[in-house]
């Protein structure tokens, strides 16, 4: 038998070997009580690396015919968690009949049609609007922001006159209190222009409350239309810290010396919320200028968000003179552990392969000298790097590494496709560790 053949062949076997979870997902779905089913669907959101095309359509099969409320409700939730569009008819349809299901259902019926956005679902949804149940009126609203800008709309109703609708409700019915900041978020949602005067005349009045200015604030820079700077930059300038803080943070999708002015002033305000915000919105806008701000800041700064925020700042811009900032961040061993790993992550975010050895030592330096936060805050950064230089790292964690060493050597052998470290996954898949063995027979099927 050939080489290759032989490989195949122990490969099979051990997949044989492994006991088939998706089929026993497929027994908890076909077979499975209400709980059984609720508690499998609420792993399965939690589950980062799930994909079962298979289950999600046995899961979908159910949730088209079932009358019980809590696996509809489940089904709703998990595939408009994961924006599969699978029940957007059934959802529609519930929202349609809304008089005759159980409100729970109607609520996760109206959540699905926001983040799946399925065609004609704002008709539904204004529907619900009209009819002032105070309990489904809050999602209504925000699913009906979200279908505007992605099709979902269907008909004439389309983002502006969406937007026109929400402002009418804001202005002349009064959605209560308790929804109008939700209703502010939702006109930034449909990221029309027709929504930016009024926006923009809450955000700069005084006598509105900081919570609805600071909504306002968002959602014009949700729809980052020119003609709503002016209310932006005015509000910048607030006595209320937090609506400065929102203002501030709120131009990042603009342009101009004057936006650039703005948030470099900023990284003097004495709250620190608003350096942090300025921070984010240099970093975003991938601001040169703020740089030397940037690196002062992430030295200095008394407040551990503002200095983790600048990091984070000077590895979205990325150019030489950020790098080299980070490089001298990460590499002063003095500086604390939430200094010191950003940075490093950073710098492999933007060239692993320049600075990947330097994190390698600095993660050996920490073993040896007994620091086990620092140690497995880099292995949990080079866990998820992609550098072919990180081959000889891995073996070494699969050869002498602890289990949670194991699954760090896991990750990097899918991330960099280390076929050569075929043989190490495939033995750690018959461990007895259950979770390490899952893990590793995911890797070998991806491998």
């Amino acid at each position: 038998m050939k080489p290759l053949a032989v490989v195949s062949l122990c490969f099979w076997i051990a997949v044989a070997a492994w006991p088939d979870e998706s089929q026993d997902r497929l027994d908890v779905i076909r077979y499975g009580t209400e709980t059984e089913i609720a508690a499998l669907i609420e792993s399965l959101k939690k589950d980062p690396s799930y994909e079962d095309d298979n289950l999600d359509a046995e899961l979908a099969r159910i949730a088209q015919t079932t009358q019980n409320r809590k696996i509809l409700a489940g089904a709703l939730s998990f595939f408009g968690h994961r924006q599969k569009g699978d029940l957007e008819e059934r959802a529609v349809a519930i929202i349609e009949n809304r008089v005759n299901e159980p409100q729970d259902v109607v609520i996760a019926a109206i959540e699905y049609c926001g983040n799946v956005k399925p065609p004609g679902a704002a008709s539904g949804l204004k529907a619900v609007i009209d009819d002032g149940a105070s309990d489904v009126l809050g999602p209504a609203i925000r699913a009906l922001g979200s279908v505007a800008d992605s099709g979902g709309s269907g008909g004439s109703d389309g983002p502006d006159e969406i937007a026109e609708f929400l402002i009418d409700l804001y202005t002349n019915r009064d959605p209560g209190a308790g929804n109008n900041g939700t209703l502010l978020t939702a006109l930034g949602e449909t990221k029309s222009g027709k929504a930016v005067p009024f926006l923009a005349g809450i955000a700069g009045d005084t006598g509105q409350s900081s919570s609805l200015r600071i909504a306002a604030l968002d959602a014009l820079s949700k729809i980052g239309d020119n003609a709503g700077l002016d209310a932006i930059l005015g509000a910048v300038s607030a006595s209320e810290p937090t609506v400065r803080t929102a203002a501030v943070a709120a131009l990042a999708p603009f342009s101009g010396q004057r936006v650039d002015e703005a948030i470099l002033g900023n990284f003097r305000d004495p709250i620190f919320r608003t350096r942090a915000a300025a921070a984010k919105a240099a970093g975003e806008r991938k601001l040169s200028a703020a740089i030397p701000f940037l690196k002062y800041r992430a030295e200095k700064d008394d407040a551990r968000i503002v200095r983790e925020a600048s990091i984070r700042a000077l590895g979205a811009i990325g150019s030489g003179d950020a790098l080299s900032a980070l490089d001298a961040l990460f590499s002063e061993p003095k500086n604390p552990d939430y200094v010191r790993l950003p940075a490093a992550e950073m710098l492999l975010n933007n060239n692993a392969d320049a600075y990947v050895q330097q994190v390698i030592d600095a993660l050996d330096d920490a073993q040896k000298k007994h620091r086990t936060a620092l140690y497995n805050g880099f292995l949990g950064i080079l866990s998820r790097a992609k550098s072919g230089k990180l081959e000889s790292l891995a073996a070494r964690l699969f050869a002498s590494g602890s289990a949670m060493e194991k699954s760090a050597a896991l990750d990097m052998a899918l991330n960099n496709t280390f076929t050569s470290l075929t043989e190490e996954v495939r033995n750690l898949a018959d461990q007895k560790n259950s979770a390490l063995a899952a893990k590793a027979q995911k890797v070998l099927e991806k491998l």
